[in-house]
């Protein structure tokens, strides 16, 4: 899950001096944490005891804020798609829970009052199963509660995975922190409309979903308000996002004087006011302007990796913080006579913010910890795996199904392919692929039990988002860890009659069936792999690939990439893992065997 941080400037933090309050008036996360050795020296052998502080343009975090501390902090997050952990498969990697608790604690450490705000977007963007990605939603939220969360947003996926059936996984358990803010959000049912506290009734006296949320920070008092904008709620409308067909929202200015209003006359009386906005940072801008009262915007990213340093409009601050948890943006406010000084800092959330000690000593110290483990134990008992995620059919099995004489296709296994592929059975064998399972079996710490969540599984064993793949341990014990039928699909029509010429192409979907020279569907030798993973991709363009040999070489990627992708293994070099898992697939002397040997 790492991503490149933006290239250095001189000094990564952004400061607002002289920015006053009357001024301001009057013009603000599928996972697992491995054992293994680290990829890089920035990894930590133990995790937590060595890596080091990040760095931001090779300047300290908070570097040249001032010496006393801020009167109060935010730490600003959003759109964290139910990323509760990275994956671990490939270290290092940036994000997850557990380290966002350590990084807010360690603010605490600091006498800093602390308290955070999330955009929304919480839920998964396409969970492949609902009741996993609602216990994942859950997660987030009681992590959030104890991080010392004040309240969040209703995103998109919110919408999409039926914010009413959320909200009673938490909000409506009990009347607690974090609330969920959307203000303008309300319900036309049968030509009739339900205000936001009708059709969002809460189990104590307030709405699950509200307008407006007030905390004290410190001794400061921060008004929250949360709204959907305009883009957001046309596509709810246009593209069906509610499964219910219900939810409606009114014209986010009727709602954002209301809020206005509101934190105006609250006994509080906040003296820092932040939006959390459900739009694009283009419309936040147009908000900015509208509502000058805002003293910090909390909006949607434009992209994966967030800026650096806000948008200013005006005066006040729009902050976008990016996906999946990888970064939070932390804002201190230092009051001054006639308002605040603030300063800003984008925080990666990398692995020195690990919890310490051995695994029972970092459930000791990180609340957030014993939460997942108790969502790792969830997802055993009530998600099975062999039933309750979907499966389609694999490309070769629909084709096989196309023949003259219909063939169905199933998964035999890897050892079904020693008898005649034993050279590459034994390569096979010698690759972390022939254990791939023992990963989540033996190595997942935080949480467990990562082979019993489908999500997990899916890139540990053979075929298991296709029909007849891998189920459980019990039922298909010969299709665990990754195998030959991984890459190669399924390959019972091979097995059984491994001379039918017709079933051959179903085995390396990769290739060209119409190249003109055979030469040209082989992955080049490994001199040019090897001589490939040396250069920079900028050299490796300039090398003269023939066009065919290329194709191979980026649909053979795109196959590894279903697993090894951005998330999972952001160090993937298809040049550089090739020689680990190269195998031939040449005949035998003297031959492929005219009938299969026996066991």
């Amino acid at each position: 899950m790492t991503e490149p941080l933006a290239p250095p400037t001189a000094n990564r933090l952004y400061s607002w001096r002289g920015v006053g309050l009357v001024g301001l008036c009057a013009s603000l996360l599928a996972f697992i944490h491995f054992a293994t050795e680290p990829t890089t020296s920035s990894a930590a052998d133990t995790p937590g005891s060595k890596a080091k502080e990040p760095t931001i343009g090779g300047f300290p975090l908070f570097n040249q804020w001032p010496k006393q501390n801020p009167d109060a902090v935010l730490v600003l997050t959003g759109q964290t798609f139910g990323f509760l952990q990275p994956c671990g498969c490939s270290r290092p990697q940036v994000g997850g829970l557990e380290r966002r608790g350590m990084f807010i604690e360690s603010l605490k450490a600091k006498g800093w009052p602390v308290a955070a705000i999330d955009l929304g977007d919480i839920y998964p963007e396409k969970p492949a199963n609902r009741d996993q990605g609602m216990m994942r939603y859950v997660t987030t939220l009681h992590a959030m509660r104890e991080m010392g969360y004040v309240a969040v947003g209703m995103g998109k996926t919110e919408i999409e995975g039926d914010i009413l059936r959320l909200l009673s996984g938490y909000a409506l358990q009990k009347q607690q922190r974090p609330f969920t803010l959307a203000g303008n959000a309300q319900a036309v049912v049968d030509g009739k409309v339900f205000k936001r506290e009708d059709y969002f009734p809460g189990p104590g006296k307030r709405s699950s979903v509200e307008l407006i949320e007030v905390a004290k920070i410190g001794k400061i008092p921060v008004g929250v308000a949360g709204v959907v904008g305009k883009s957001l709620a046309d596509a709810v409308k246009t593209k069906k996002l509610d499964p219910a067909g219900a939810l409606d929202f009114v014209p986010e200015a009727n709602t954002l004087k209301q809020a206005v209003d509101e934190l105006a006359k609250h006994p509080m009386k906040p003296q820092i006011q932040v939006l959390i906005y459900q739009g694009t940072s283009k419309e936040a801008a147009a908000v900015a302007k509208a509502w000058p009262q805002f003293h910090i915007i909390l909006c949607q990213a434009d992209g994966d990796l967030p800026p650096m340093m806000p948008q200013k409009a005006g005066n006040t601050l729009i902050v976008h913080v990016g996906h999946r948890g990888q970064h939070v943006g932390v804002l201190a406010a230092y009051k001054k006579q006639d308002g605040f000084d603030f300063r800003y800092q984008l925080v990666p959330m990398e692995e020195f913010y690990i919890t310490p000690g051995t695994e029972e000593e970092a459930r000791k110290k990180n609340k957030v910890l014993p939460l997942l483990e108790e969502y790792a134990v969830g997802v055993k008992k009530d998600i099975r795996l062999g039933k309750d995620y979907p499966r389609t059919p694999h490309l070769a099995q629909i084709n096989a199904l196309g023949f003259k004489q219909p063939v169905q296709l199933t998964y035999v296994g890897s050892d079904a392919c020693k008898a005649c592929h034993k050279a590459e059975h034994d390569a096979w064998g010698k690759t972390l692929h022939s254990h791939a399972m023992e990963a989540l079996e033996k190595k997942a710490t935080r949480p467990t039990l990562r082979q019993y969540d489908g999500e997990c599984v899916r890139c540990h064993s053979v075929g298991f988002e296709h029909t007849r793949g891998y189920e459980d341990e019990k039922l298909t014990p010969h299709l665990k860890h990754v195998g030959c039928e991984s890459c190669h699909g399924p390959g019972s029509g091979h097995v059984a009659k491994p001379k039918d010429k017709s079933l051959l192409p179903l085995l390396s979907l990769w290739k060209n069936p119409a190249a003109k020279n055979p030469a040209t569907e082989k992955l080049p030798d490994v001199a040019f792999m090897a001589k490939m993973a040396k250069l920079t991709e900028f050299e490796r363009g300039k090398e003269k690939v023939p066009a065919e040999i290329s194709r191979l070489i980026t649909a053979t990627w795109n196959m590894c990439g279903k697993c090894h992708d951005h998330e999972n293994d952001p160090h993937f070099d298809l040049y550089k893992y090739w020689p680990k898992v190269r195998h031939t697939g040449l005949a035998p002397p003297g031959g492929w065997p005219a009938v299969v040997p026996k066991k």
